[in-house]
């Protein structure tokens, strides 16, 4: 980065010798110059702070490092007494006679399949929500369902 600032300054001390009088170039070309040292000095501050970030980083991934070192010990003791520790806190608490699709088969006693008449969309309506003549409210559309009991 240091190149590049010293090359700025070489660019302003061949302008300042070219010795021109006070013309639109001059004042151009100075100009020119002055934005070039400007971001010469951005970049330079970029760097800098590029670079303390870097070091911030890295101290922070040691510190990570010595944490994980001391509080896992080592990583395969730790994935070895998780998995023992899993097997023996649920082993006993699995009901091997427990059927999901039973569980399913709970929540669907109460709906009624049917299709809309007018959208013509497949819809599940619980027996509870069909009034006392037998219709229903189709969810989609709105439209008034005669429900038919097929039990």
């Amino acid at each position: 980065m240091d190149n590049l600032l010293s090359r700025v300054s070489y660019l302003r001390g061949l302008a300042d010798g070219l010795s021109l009088d006070e013309s639109k170039e001059k004042r151009l070309l100075l100009e020119i110059i002055d934005v070039l040292q400007e971001m010469a000095e951005a970049i330079d501050d970029l760097r800098a702070f590029s670079e303390a970030t870097q070091e911030y980083v890295e101290s922070i991934d040691e510190d990570l490092g010595q944490l994980e070192q001391d509080f896992y010990d080592s990583e395969d003791d730790y994935d070895e007494d998780y998995e023992e520790d899993f097997d023996d806190d649920f082993e006993d608490d699995y009901d091997e006679d427990f059927d999901e699709e039973d569980e399913y088969d709970d929540l669907d006693e109460d709906l009624i399949e049917i299709e809309c008449p007018k959208c013509h969309e497949v819809i599940f309506i619980d027996e509870d929500l069909v009034d006392e003549e037998g219709k229903a409210q189709c969810p989609n559309c709105n439209a008034e369902i005669k429900v038919e009991d097929n039990d």
